[in-house]
């Protein structure tokens, strides 16, 4: 019997590569093809443009099937299960639809019209869930970009989820112009360019390596808009680590500019060269600290940057800060076991000076903080910038955030609201909603039971500086949304840049980026891939692998500037 079976099936394969050869039919032509639903975008607009909702579904109906590969389920029956579905359609929802029509992708988005503006927004989610979800935001002036944006969203979805090159779609010159200008681009009248604009590199694929190539071209600029639009920013390949803090700056006197990471217990040097992303080493192993935070400065005056980096001791109870310096040969750590906070920040009319603080007794905001100076081998405390109670050192930024031409501070108090005091300490202005937010935290003494850990959150950076030359300041920091704060543990779903200016009211919002898996933990503004032009880069935990048995992820994301 077992002979008679393995004989028919012998005769069967032989019989399909003989059709193979002789018909040319690929053996991946008999694979079940990709099912797709293509959901009516939401049309947002004082007129009614049905009409257009209908063609842009017939657009990316046509351009996404293909033949034995790609196949778009039914208008019908995607409208049927949409009527299942109540409220908003999200993400989750979206794999609900999903699943009721047994597809594998389903793409959905909105289109706003406001005046002679338009945007489109749209997503193509992954039911299953196994993949990133692929995001498009494109803004344009004139109903005539809409459809270039839908041909660029499609052969987007085509090159990145079914390995087929389209075609290039290029969009009109008018809309290179305007999309691939940098913010100083912008004309004094305009409202400031969102950053989504700018970048193309996207989102790197593949397990996590120690060297990343860059995109063709720059290395964060496009300069062909055929290229990929949805891809809104660059990225690292994924760290399998969670990173903690990141600080820029030519630490070897090399003429390079390197990317200083931390994780939990570990600094890394990284840098960009040779549109390539790559690890250098690791410059310090302290299993036994946690680190909090680092920052890059030449203090002493002595040519080599040092590397400032804040940590605590195992139980998280007692600050103990270090400082590396490079030699010539190797790292050398100039200070041990400072019981001070560091943060480097710049000064108006100073450049860039070192802070300082000490923990308090019931809080990491209750001592003064100081500008430190070195004398005698150390660090040493000189002038008070900021009367104690108002901040922690780490979440605190001097400048002229006001564009008055004074000097203020901006802060992140314990409950991560922005405030502004002035230089006697008293405020000018607080939030009215929480923003920053961090998972770091010092260890404070137990309230009562034994079982509920007190801990005290530490703040995010803050950065006070005209990032598009128009002679006015910006608040730079991030934004993360907190999933749970339960039993004092943070969890945060998703994390966003933010660039406020103030208003004569307020720190109002100009841009911020869309909303990133994970939380940013820190971000820094330098040269970061030494082509000459400045960065905003971040460091994006994706997941802290807090959880047993699952793998800490991070990368490095960057937006270009000028």
């Amino acid at each position: 019997m077992k002979t008679k079976c393995y004989t028919t099936c012998r005769i069967f394969f032989i019989a399909l590569i003989f059709y193979v050869f002789a018909f040319g039919t690929p053996l991946w032509a008999f694979a079940k093809p990709v099912q797709v639903a293509v959901v009516p975008f939401k049309v947002n607009a004082e007129k009614d443009l049905s009409f257009l909702r209908d063609g842009i579904v017939d657009m990316l109906s046509s351009r996404l099937s293909w033949a034995d590969k790609v196949t778009v389920v039914n208008r019908q029956k995607t409208q049927k299960a949409l009527e299942t579905v109540t409220g908003p359609l999200n993400e989750v929802k979206a794999r609900e639809v999903g699943t009721k029509l047994g597809a594998d992708f389903v793409l959905f988005g909105s289109l706003t019209v406001i005046g002679n503006s338009t945007s489109i927004d749209a997503k193509m989610v992954d039911v299953s869930g196994e993949k990133q979800t692929l995001s498009f935001f494109n803004q344009s002036q004139g109903m005539d970009q809409v459809i270039p944006s839908i041909n660029l969203f499609a052969s987007d979805i085509n090159e990145k989820e079914f390995g087929r090159v389209m075609p290039s779609q290029k969009a009109p010159a008018s809309t290179q112009a305007q999309q691939a200008g940098t913010l100083q681009d912008q004309s004094p009248s305009d409202t400031r360019a969102h950053p989504d604009k700018l970048i193309v590199g996207g989102f790197a694929g593949g397990d996590p390596q120690e060297t990343q190539k860059a995109a063709p071209g720059s290395a964060f600029i496009a300069t062909q808009m055929a290229q990929s639009q949805s891809a809104q920013f660059w990225k690292s390949r994924n760290i399998k680590n969670r990173v903690v803090g990141v600080a820029l700056g030519d630490i070897d006197k090399d003429g390079k500019i390197e990317t200083v990471m931390i994780t939990d217990h570990s600094v890394e040097t990284y840098r960009f060269d040779n549109n390539r992303f790559r690890k250098i080493k690791t410059i310090a192993e302290r299993s036994h600290d946690y680190l909090i935070g680092v920052d890059v400065a030449d203090i002493n005056g002595n040519g080599y940057p040092e590397i400032f980096v804040t940590a605590l001791n195992p139980s998280r109870e007692f600050v103990r800060s270090f400082v590396l310096e490079f030699d010539g040969q190797a790292y050398m750590e100039i200070v041990k076991k400072s019981d001070l906070y560091f943060r480097v920040v710049n000064a108006p009319k100073r450049g860039r000076i070192l802070l300082g603080q000490k923990q308090g007794i019931n809080s990491p905001f209750d001592d003064k903080i100081y500008e430190l100076a070195w004398l005698n081998s150390e660090y040493d405390v000189a002038e008070p910038v900021m009367p104690p109670r108002r901040a922690n050192v780490l979440g605190l930024a001097p400048g002229d955030a006001l564009n008055d031409g004074t000097e203020v501070a901006v802060v992140f108090d314990k409950l991560d609201y922005l405030r502004i005091y002035d230089a006697k300490g008293g405020e000018i202005w607080k939030d009215g909603e929480h923003s920053g937010g961090t998972p770091r935290y010092f260890q404070l003494p137990n309230l009562g039971s034994k079982d509920t850990e007190n801990h005290a959150y530490y703040p995010m950076r803050i950065l006070i500086q005209d990032i598009n030359n128009d002679g006015k300041n910006d608040v730079i920091t991030a934004k993360n949304y907190r999933l749970s704060e339960i039993l004092s543990v943070r969890i945060f779903q998703n994390g966003e840049m933010e660039i406020r200016s103030w208003d004569g009211v307020g720190l109002a919002v100009l841009w911020r980026t869309r909303k990133l898996s994970g939380h940013i933990s820190d971000f820094a503004i330098g040269d970061f891939d030494n082509d000459g032009k400045d960065e905003l880069v971040a460091t994006l935990v994706i997941k802290t692998g807090s959880v047993a048995m699952t793998t800490p992820k991070s990368a490095l994301i960057a937006y270009e500037l000028q």
